[in-house]
C-alpha cells in the first residue's frame, strides 16, 4: 500500500473529474493479501503488536526508515487475509484508508488533499461503490477523508520518531533464519529491530525526553513483538502443512513452534 504511493504518481481526486469513478470494496484486503509487510504509523504499534512482530525497515540505507508490521515468513503471502476477510487483532491504518493517500495539493504545497492512483485497479467506472454520490462524497469515502486527515500528524510523529531512535544508535540491523521440516532454510534480511541493551544505557534524562514524547511506549512493544513469531509460526503451519517450519531463529531468540500450537 505504502509501495504503491511511492512507485505512482497521484492524482488529486476531484468530485468534477471523478464523478463517475467507482471503487472495488474489498480492493484493500486483494492488496494486503500480496504483502508480507505492510507499513505502520507509530501511533499504532502498541495495538499492532496484538498481532504481528513490528520491525524497522527501509528500501535502502539512505531512505526513511518504515515502522513495518511482519505478516509472513514469505514474500508475497499475508498469513492474516483469509477468504478475503483479515483475521489479525489490529486493522493497519493503511488498510483503512487504501486506495486514498495523502498528497501535497497542486495549488499550495503547505497543504495537504487526498490522491488517488488512477491507474490501479481498485477504481472502475463500470462497477463497485460510487466515490460521490450527487456530487458530494460517498460515506466511504468520507470516512477515509477524515482518517487521512488525523494522520497527517501521525506522519510527522513516525518521521520524527524514527529519526531519534536512529540519531541515539537504538537500531539494531538483524537476519531472520526460517527453518522447515523439509530442511530448506529462509534468510530474511533487511530487518531492523531495537537494541535493547543500548536502550537500557540511555541516560536518565535522555530516558525521560523519549517519555516526553511518547516514544517509550513503541519502543518497549516493538522489543516484545518478537515472540510474535511464534505465531506466525503457528499460523504458517496451519495453512500450509505440506511446508511446515520447525523453528525460527533471530539472533538469541528462537521461535519454535510448540507440540500444543501443532494440535491446534
Amino acid at each position: 500500500m505504502a509501495e504503491e504511493q511511492k512507485k505512482t504518481t497521484l492524482t488529486e481526486l476531484s468530485a468534477t473529474t471523478h464523478a463517475d469513478l467507482k471503487m472495488d470494496p474489498l480492493c484493500a484486503i486483494k492488496v494486503a493479501k500480496t504483502q508480507h509487510m505492510i507499513n505502520l504509523k507509530v501511533s499504532e504499534v502498541a495495538m499492532a503488536v496484538s498481532s504481528f512482530p513490528v520491525f524497522l525497515t527501509r528500501a535502502t540505507e539512505t531512505s526513511d526508515w518504515n515502522v513495518s508490521a511482519i505478516n509472513s515468513y514469505e514474500m508475497s503471502d499475508n498469513l492474516f487475509v483469509e477468504n478475503d476477510l483479515w483475521t489479525g487483532t489490529h486493522l493497519p491504518i493503511g488498510m483503512k484508508t487504501y486506495p486514498f493517500f495523502l498528497m501535497r495539493s497542486p495549488k499550495d504545497e503547505k497543504t495537504f488533499t487526498i490522491g488517488i492512483n488512477e491507474k490501479s485497479t481498485a477504481f472502475s467506472k463500470k462497477e463497485g461503490e460510487a466515490l460521490f454520490e450527487d456530487g458530494k462524497a460517498s460515506a466511504r469515502l468520507s470516512q477515509a477523508t477524515s482518517q487521512l486527515e488525523l494522520e497527517i500528524k501521525h506522519e510527522v510523529h513516525t518521521a520524527q520518531f524514527t529519526k531519534k531512535i536512529d540519531e541515539l544508535g537504538l537500531i539494531r540491523p538483524v537476519n531472520l533464519e526460517v527453518h522447515y521440516h523439509s530442511g530448506m532454510v529462509n534468510t530474511l534480511q533487511g530487518l531492523n529491530t531495537i537494541d535493547e541493551a543500548k536502550l537500557y544505557e540511555l541516560e536518565l534524562e535522555t530516558v525521560g525526553e523519549l517519555r516526553k514524547e511518547g516514544y517509550l511506549m513503541p519502543l518497549y512493544s516493538m522489543i516484545a513483538s518478537i515472540y510474535q513469531f511464534n505465531n506466525l509460526v503457528r499460523l504458517h503451519n496451519l495453512k500450509k502443512p505440506d511446508a511446515t517450519i520447525a523453528q525460527v531463529k533471530f539472533g538469541a531468540v528462537e521461535a519454535v513452534e510448540k507440540e500444543e500450537d501443532k494440535k491446534a
